[in-house]
């Protein structure tokens, strides 16, 4: 069973320019994902999929491979589908799996638990996704008049009444490879493929780096501490 990890970064990101090279404390976004990787001990190959020098450089002095994203892949058009189904057409791998540089906090351990529930053959699983669950209620409007779980007609329900909510997260998905692309050639989709499974993570490893108040967020809560505190 061979399993990759890969690592997408792009130069072009417009939300937080140059996401892939913020520091946090002595670590870029790129180069803590990486290590994270290489630290569980968990992958038979570690691939950063990139489109400039200065990816290639991180990946390089982290003794990983290094693939150019294709222009269409590096691009703002770009979908995540068509990412994967690079990855698993430039790599040899039974299972793929993606890190997401955007989540600082996803944890050693919650990698190591990925690679081990896709690679066990009694599990099944076609995907696999990190998410937090959500115990409490929720709306699809900002004036709670589209509830997802409770009747705005009824009193208010206790929260352990409610049914849970779970929010994919992006800090790691995988694929089983053959699968992925089995379903993309029928459907030119396959993010959410076949039978599915799931890793529960706490709030602080959901924490993604999407804009400004984000990174302003994590920068405050490694203020004092060592951001590989968090990561052990």
């Amino acid at each position: 069973m061979r399993n990759v990890a890969f690592i997408p970064a792009r130069i072009g990101s417009t939300r937080l320019k140059n996401k892939a090279l913020i520091s946090i404390q002595s670590e870029t976004l790129l180069s803590l994902a990486i290590k994270k990787s290489i630290y569980s001990e968990s992958f038979d190959e570690i691939v950063c999929l990139g489109d400039c020098d200065k990816f290639r450089n991180i990946a390089y002095s982290n003794d990983i491979k290094y693939i150019d994203r294709d222009p269409l892949s590096a691009s703002n058009e770009a979908k995540a589908d068509e990412v994967v189904l690079e990855i698993i057409k430039k790599t040899d791998s039974d299972n793929i799996f993606w890190i997401n540089i955007t989540h600082p906090f996803t944890k050693i351990i919650t990698i190591k638990k990925t690679v081990e529930m896709l690679s066990k053959l009694s599990n099944n699983f076609d995907s696999l996704y990190t998410v937090h669950s959500w115990h409490g209620h929720a709306s699809l409007d900002q004036d709670l008049n589209k509830p997802i779980n409770f009747n705005i007609n009824n009193s208010f329900s206790q929260t352990q009444s409610l049914d849970k909510l779970f929010l994919l997260t992006y800090g790691i998905m995988a694929w089983k490879s053959f699968n992925y692309l089995k379903r993309y050639e029928q459907f030119s989709s396959a993010m959410l493929n076949g039978k599915k499974g799931i890793i529960e993570v706490s709030r602080l490893e959901s924490i993604w780096i999407k804009y400004q108040s984000d990174l302003d967020m994590v920068l405050e809560i490694v203020n004092k501490n060592n951001i590989w505190d968090f990561i052990y």
